[in-house]
């Protein structure tokens, strides 16, 4: 009797295992994101720069919430975020389109108008972080040439 039991208790641990896997499969998050959008840009002018997820939110990467990069229409975090929830890409709002400069993004914070442009949106909430945290800010710093 007790090696049936045995056996039994295998198999549901395993069921469980199965169970589990299955109720959090749509919870992750991709690590990498790569911030190419065909729909801002008809041709990117520099290398993509690819995100990623680990190295910015995790215990033992620099901590930063969900909500630093997510924000709501006022700009403000989106506190309650956690890993798997569904978030809005940049470009759903912010869907102006063409490359800025720069300027658009290094001095002063731009205007609501400017901030409608998906690029001056996405640089202005990366540099902006940088400069605050101590990341880089220096163009190629982010976007990087294949093989560096």
């Amino acid at each position: 009797m007790s090696k049936r039991l045995g056996i039994l208790s295998a198999i549901a641990c395993v069921l469980a295992v199965f169970l589990a896997a299955g109720l959090y499969a749509g919870t992750t998050v991709p690590d990498t994101v790569k911030m190419k959008n065909e729909n801002a840009f008809d041709q990117h002018r520099m290398p993509i720069v690819e995100f990623s997820h680990q190295k910015h939110t995790a215990d033992d990467g620099y901590g930063i919430g969900c909500g630093e990069c997510h924000h709501d229409e006022n700009g403000e975090p989106l506190t309650d975020l956690k890993a798997g929830d569904d978030v809005q890409g940049c470009f759903e709002c912010h869907s102006g389109k063409g490359a800025g400069t720069p300027k658009d993004f290094m001095g002063p914070k731009p205007d609501a108008e400017a901030l409608n442009a998906y690029y001056t949106a996405v640089h202005v909430n990366c540099v902006g972080c940088h400069k605050k945290q101590g990341g880089p800010v220096a163009c190629n710093q982010c976007h990087i040439k294949e093989g560096e």
